[in-house]
């Protein structure tokens, strides 16, 4: 039985190389002619846990608050996917209007994105992007602070919590400069 098990392996092994072998380099002529789907997507579940963050003001009078115990939970989905430069015109432009901007303003803030040296008009950009995926309300992030403290008291302000972040819609763009 053993051995039977072992030349089956050999032979799904020796199958996989004459496979690999038997591919063929393709002409750049033959390439332009694939498509294909772009983009990726990423989805998790956060389950993030911070002893705490301190503030401390440093002038005469000093003091510090701390926030302790935070915790981040709950899942997202998310893509990733390159634009070019008139794809990423297009849905900031979307997304300006989106916010109350007419488009001739919407346009006036993409020129000025040029004009200031921020975008080259021309590179590809990187979108993030949290789609509307229709999920439960109750998977989306969640944020608690188990208290929150001032200098050297022992004594609490309390806690708080922001449940339920619907991340959906929201659009995050990275590129070089």
């Amino acid at each position: 039985m053993k051995l039977i098990k072992l030349s089956a392996v050999a032979a799904a092994l020796a199958a996989l190389s004459f496979s690999a072998a038997a591919m063929t380099s393709i002409a750049d002529d033959e390439l332009s002619q694939v498509s294909g789907q772009d983009g990726v997507s990423i989805a998790g579940d956060l389950n993030i846990n911070i002893g705490s963050f301190k503030y401390t003001d440093t002038d005469a009078t000093g003091g510090s608050v701390s926030f302790n115990n935070i915790g981040i939970t709950g899942m997202f989905v998310m893509t990733v996917d390159i634009l070019n430069h008139t794809a990423f015109a297009g849905t900031v432009g979307a997304s300006m209007v989106g916010h109350g901007l007419t488009a001739a303003e919407a346009n006036t803030n993409l020129t000025n994105l040029v004009v200031n040296g921020v975008y080259d008009n021309a590179s590809d950009v990187v979108q993030f992007a949290f789609p509307a995926a229709g999920q439960d309300a109750r998977l989306t992030p969640s944020i608690t602070v188990g208290s929150i403290t001032m200098g050297n008291s022992t004594k609490s302000f309390g806690s708080f919590a922001m449940n339920n972040i619907d991340l959906q819609g929201t659009k995050i763009w990275m590129w070089a400069h």
